[in-house]
């Protein structure tokens, strides 16, 4: 976790450089958040019987495929990082319309709702190697989705703070 502190502490840098852009702070607390959900994923991948990563479900995306390759699974998991930044972007503009109260359990709920909605693509577009996913990998997405919206409120919180 030593490695989530100096991420947080470089986006505390880049943050206090534009403290009023949403965009920005939405960005980069997307970003060390989808970090803090991969490093999750890999745990889960190493400790239980969940074996599919949130890059395979990128790379399928962009592949057509499950990555096979090193270069391939990178660029699988950063397009996944890039696209939880996205998505923190997005949440930063949503709290402008709602209210900053309960922030975290409007985080859990839009990370936990994100995952239900990208993880329902593969059944309805059909898509074979999505379509079927053992519950194992079912939990600890969703776990890992919740992690995700957890941290990005908290984060989201802490750089409109500072």
């Amino acid at each position: 976790m030593n490695i989530l502190v100096k991420i947080t502490y470089i986006g505390e840098i880049i943050v206090k450089t534009k403290q009023n852009d949403r965009f920005t702070i939405g960005l980069i607390s997307g970003l060390i958040a989808a970090i803090s959900m991969t490093i999750l994923n890999y745990i889960f991948i190493f400790a239980t019987p969940a074996k599919f990563r949130f890059s395979d479900f990128v790379g399928i995306m962009l592949f057509g495929t499950k990555p096979d390759s090193l270069g391939e699974i990178i660029v699988a998991t950063g397009y996944h990082i890039a696209l939880g930044g996205i998505f923190g972007v997005i949440f930063a503009y949503i709290i402008l319309l709602i209210t900053n109260e309960n922030l975290p359990l409007k985080g859990l709920t839009y990370g936990t709702g994100i995952f239900t909605i990208l993880f329902s693509l593969g059944v309805l577009f059909d898509i074979p190697t999505l379509k079927e996913s053992p519950l194992s990998t079912i939990i600890s997405k969703g776990v890992c989705s919740a992690c995700y919206g957890l941290v990005l409120a908290y984060l989201l919180k802490h750089f409109s703070r500072n």
